[in-house]
């Protein structure tokens, strides 16, 4: 299941023009991981839980991903977060910089202030997204883990 959640990110990335193949999506989610705490499995579980700082209304947006352990436990699952991201990205991807397409760039600011509020100036101002533009750049050398 896992796989195939990849494979619709990665063919939705590339058919908007965002990423090709395996390799720019695992950089994706990988660099919005580690912009959202530096993919840190012990981040905090309050308003936003795991390593990608999900919170409840994201999970439950992307269709309740590993439903059977329930929110908390999922976000805190590098896995199970991943596949929560990825499905947010594949049912609500949003062209937040009107450019024209759906990029790495517009999963990020979505990721950061939620697909109607993914197009608000304040977002590029945030530590987060120079920490994304920063890993994107290759500024970051990530780990096996995304660390």
């Amino acid at each position: 299941m896992k796989s195939l959640l990849v494979l619709s990110f990665a063919a939705f990335c590339a058919v908007s023009g965002a990423v090709e193949g395996d390799d720019a999506t695992r950089r994706c989610l990988d660099c919005i991981c580690y912009a959202s705490t530096k993919c840190d499995p012990k981040a905090q579980c309050n308003a936003y839980c795991g390593p990608f700082q999900i919170s409840d209304a994201y999970w439950i947006d992307a269709g309740k991903p590993g439903s059977s352990i329930g929110f908390a436990q999922c976000a805190q699952d590098r896995a199970c977060a991943e596949e929560t991201v990825i499905q947010y990205m594949n049912k609500w991807g949003t062209d937040c910089d009107n450019d024209g397409a759906v990029t790495c760039a517009d999963y990020a600011r979505m990721h950061k202030a939620g697909r109607t509020g993914c197009q608000a100036p304040w977002v590029l101002e945030t530590p987060y997204w120079r920490q994304f533009n920063q890993c994107m750049g290759g500024g970051v050398t990530l780990d096996a883990r995304g660390r």
